[in-house]
């Protein structure tokens, strides 16, 4: 059956079966196009690529749910139950029917099926006028870019962390084309899946190294955060050379600079336009109404919180102190709205973080040491590299340094399955929770639609306990 392609903000016809729209857009609309009509000018290529970044920046995916389930259902974050607003996924009451979980799936396809869409007609490049080509690569670079960071996400939360034992298991589905109306589909392993990420990852830079193609900046992917994705992908696989070669790459292809000072730490959590340290950032402003669907009202209305201990190891000496005790900690708002901060996504920060990971990981203790250094240079105000040891003690500090600059960006969920941790979750009602052999079930729905996903058997059997 030939694809359609609903005009931009539709719901459109996705590999999971969902027809309902998202609140926020308008019905489905009476006429839909071709694909192969519906890509031949470099606006058709923009507008698709808009369709496919309102998807990404939905507080359904990158736009809230992403970060609060890898920071709300790991040991830094605690929920009070005062609100329902994941109070069940906060206390490890996991159902293969929750609706953060089904939003998650859905939006991330979403990304991923208008990705595929766009990339499926890069063949019509050479058919444009030479002025618009260069405009158009960019767009199929930012697709590529974005089907990796949207699969990135889908299959850390969907697969078991990536290892030689892992690697063969059941993991998300690849699109690699746009899927068909009732076409049967099924998922890939978890190496399949990394494999096809890190494909991705090759496309989108070579399409960016073509002539005349420009970096959008900071609101869009672009090369540095395309590096970067890479590094934060390798350093997942343990493939420390590769992620050290990525971050050092993805520093030298942006111009920003880290913060150091409490001034200007705190100035970038009060705009909700990028910073120095930003190399992708989902962009949220007053106009977008968040309310509810904001990061910053679960953490100021909804329940949320930071633990209390974990608060108390930002000293007087840290820059970060003063924003991170705030009611909402890092999402503070804006003078335009309390619910605007923007989310980084990609940042300067995580970069050298993993470099001091990866180079450690190696026993390139000094090269760990100076990478790490840089970053505490900036954030402390009496920060003495000779405090830092140059042995394997070292990761202890490297790991404790991530977790305070990268809380509530949802990073706390991926590394401790990376480090193989065993935490408390629940506000310490389950310990030892060996949180590396679990992973959420597919929901529901896209079982029960009958197109070929199947369920993680007894995904249930590693719940904390």
């Amino acid at each position: 059956m030939k694809t359609k392609i609903a005009t931009l903000f539709a719901c459109g016809s996705l590999l999971m079966g969902f027809t309902a729209c998202d609140d926020f857009l308008t019905e489905n609309p009476s006429v839909s196009i071709p694909d192969g009509e519906a890509f031949q000018k470099a606006s058709d290529f923009t507008n698709n690529l808009h369709g496919m970044y309102y998807a990404m920046e939905s507080s359904r995916f990158l736009g809230r749910n992403v970060e609060i389930l890898g920071d709300a259902c790991a040991d830094l974050v605690n929920h009070s139950n005062s609100t329902g607003h994941w109070r069940q996924l906060a206390h490890w009451q996991v159902y293969d029917t929750d609706g953060y979980l089904q939003d998650i799936w859905q939006y991330g396809y979403q990304v991923i099926d208008r990705a595929a869409r766009i990339i499926a007609n890069a063949d019509m490049v050479s058919e444009m006028p030479d002025a618009d080509q260069p405009k158009v690569n960019e767009v199929i670079a930012e697709a590529y870019a974005s089907r990796a960071l949207a699969m990135s996400y889908m299959v850390q939360i969907w697969g078991l962390p990536y290892n030689d034992a892992n690697a063969g298991k059941p993991g998300i589905v690849n699109v690699t084309t746009p899927v068909g109306e009732g076409e049967q589909v099924s998922r890939a392993t978890v190496g399949e899946n990394y494999q096809q990420i890190l494909s991705d990852i090759e496309q989108a830079k070579a399409y960016f190294a073509k002539e005349g193609v420009e970096s959008a900046g900071a609101f869009y992917m672009n090369p540095a955060a395309t590096f970067a994705l890479e590094a934060r992908v390798r350093i997942n696989m343990h493939d420390y050379a590769g992620a050290v070669t990525a971050a050092q790459q993805a520093i030298a292809a942006t111009d920003g600079e880290l913060i150091d000072n409490a001034a200007g730490f705190e100035a970038r959590w009060r705009s909700s336009n990028d910073s120095s340290e930003d190399l992708f950032i989902i962009r949220q402003s007053a106009t977008d109404n968040l309310g509810a669907n904001s990061i910053h009202t679960m953490f100021n209305s909804y329940g949320l919180s930071i633990n209390g201990d974990f608060l108390a190891t930002y000293g007087e000496n840290d820059i970060r102190t003063k924003v991170m005790n705030m009611d909402a900690g890092k999402f503070i708002g804006t003078s335009e709205s309390a619910n605007a901060n923007s989310i980084p996504v990609l940042t300067l920060p995580e970069l050298y973080l993993t470099i001091a990971e990866a180079e450690a990981a190696q026993g390139n203790y000094a090269a760990a040491k100076e990478a790490l250094g840089t970053l505490l240079a900036a954030r402390y105000t009496d920060f003495d590299a000779a405090s830092l040891p140059t042995d394997a003690s070292l990761v202890t500090r490297i790991r404790t340094e991530r977790n305070k600059e990268l809380i509530q960006q949802g990073f706390r969920w991926y590394d401790a399955r990376r480090w193989g941790e065993k935490i408390s979750v629940s506000a310490g009602a389950y310990k030892n929770f060996d949180i590396a052999q679990f992973v959420y079930p597919i929901p529901a729905n896209e079982i029960n639609a009958g197109y070929g996903v199947t369920q993680t058997e007894n995904w249930s059997a590693a719940m904390p306990k």
